[in-house]
Order: C-alpha cells, then structure tokens, then sequence
C-alpha cells in the first residue's frame, strides 16, 4: 500500500512533528501554505498550536479569524492543541474565556478540536486522522488557496467578520441593517443589541477592541512582525 501523503507548511519544521511523521512512514510533502498547517486527504485541514499560541492569538483575536479562514476554505477543519492545557488553566488569569473559545470553535464554526501532549502525540494522532480519512474515501490531499476577495461588498463581509465574535452571517446582518461599514463602527451599543444573534457579551467585545487605545506589546504577535522589518 502507498504512503500516505500529507502536505505540511514549511514553518512546521521546526516543530519536530514532520520529521516523526515521516519515521511514521507518512510521506511528507512541503509547501507554502496559505490555510492550515497539514493537508490530509479527503479535505481534512489541520491547524496545530501550541497551547500559548492558542492562548495568545485567542487574546488578539486572530483565533477566530484563523478558524473562518480554515472553515472557508477546508471541508474538515481541525484544531490540534498541543502542550498542557490544565497547566494554563490553572494559571489564566481568566480560564472560562479558555473554555469559551474552544466551544465557540466547535458550536460556532464547526471545528473539530484535539489535544495533544507533544510533539510525538501530534504526528500520531495526524497519521491517525489522515489513515481514516483516507479510508472514508481515498481521495489524496488537495491544496486550496483562501478564496479571493473580489468584490467591494466581499471587502466589506470580511472587515465586519473579523470582529470579534462576529462571523460572515452575522456580518451580513449588520451590514444590511447600517448599510455600511463605518456605521456599524459608529453603532452605539443600543444600536447594536437590535441585531439578531449579537448579544451583550460580543457587544463589550466588539466596543472594547474598538475604543481600547492602541498599546503595542513588542516582541508579541504583529509587534514582533514590525519590529523585525
């Protein structure tokens, strides 16, 4: 029987995960990925994190951001947390938004989540995956590039779904009630508790990230981006 075929994003390297896929007798092929970090077959799509990076792009708001980005454009999206997570929960300062985060992936955006200890559990539980996967339907792995915006009003469901808990059907709501972009930026949080399936706790979210002052933490996230060019 042929290997099975998985491709990997050229950052995973240095996780050790791809190198202990291959000792696994996968057949590892490597890629600049735009979506996901390992490609399985049948339209699996996985994206691994350690459990600071979860934390840290949960706080920053790239988590959910990352998730439409692997819904949108995978068919089976999967979220695999790597490191002790009870640890961190013991630690955070604030555990149910933990807690939150991972229920919203899954209730909200449809992702399938796993946890692992470390490096040699991840490759196992990917081999796993990609060998049952394989064997619902034997359709080799497929690349697919995000899809493009190419509309002002695909601009517009993109802006507005990034908010922070905010996804593109809601967006779509928002933007049929303001009209606009700016509109829903200038909404008062009255205004905003009219929409459908926005409920106060996303409102404090969506004004709090809009109305905080901008305070960069260097070294962190997109900080350590702009520092470094």
């Amino acid at each position: 029987m042929e290997n099975i075929k998985i491709y990997v994003d050229f950052r995973e390297k240095d996780s050790g995960v791809p190198l202990i896929l291959s000792k696994l007798g996968v057949k590892v092929i490597y890629q600049n990925l735009t979506v996901g970090d390992y490609i399985l077959p049948n339209d699996y799509a996985v994206e691994r994190k350690n459990v600071e990076d979860f934390v840290s792009s949960m706080i920053s708001g790239r988590l959910f951001n990352q998730a439409y980005r692997l819904v949108e454009t995978y068919q089976n999206p999967i979220f695999l947390v790597e490191g002790n997570l009870q640890e961190t929960l013991e630690t955070f300062p604030k555990p149910r938004s933990i807690w939150g985060a991972l229920t919203s992936l899954s209730i909200r955006y449809g992702v399938h989540i796993f946890f692992t200890a470390n490096p040699n559990q991840t490759a196992e539980l990917i081999k796993i995956l990609a060998n049952q996967a394989q064997e619902i339907k034997p359709i080799e792995p497929v690349l697919r590039e995000r899809r493009k915006i190419k509309s002002l009003a695909d601009h517009q469901l993109y802006v507005v779904s990034s908010l922070p808990g905010v996804g593109l059907k809601l967006a779509d709501k928002m933007l049929r009630r303001f009209r606009s972009v700016r509109k829903i930026f200038q909404a008062s949080k009255r205004e905003l508790m009219l929409i459908e399936g926005l409920g106060k706790s996303k409102i404090e979210k969506i004004c709090e990230l809009l109305d905080s002052p901008y305070k960069p933490q260097p070294k962190e996230g997109y900080q350590k981006i702009l520092d470094e060019t």
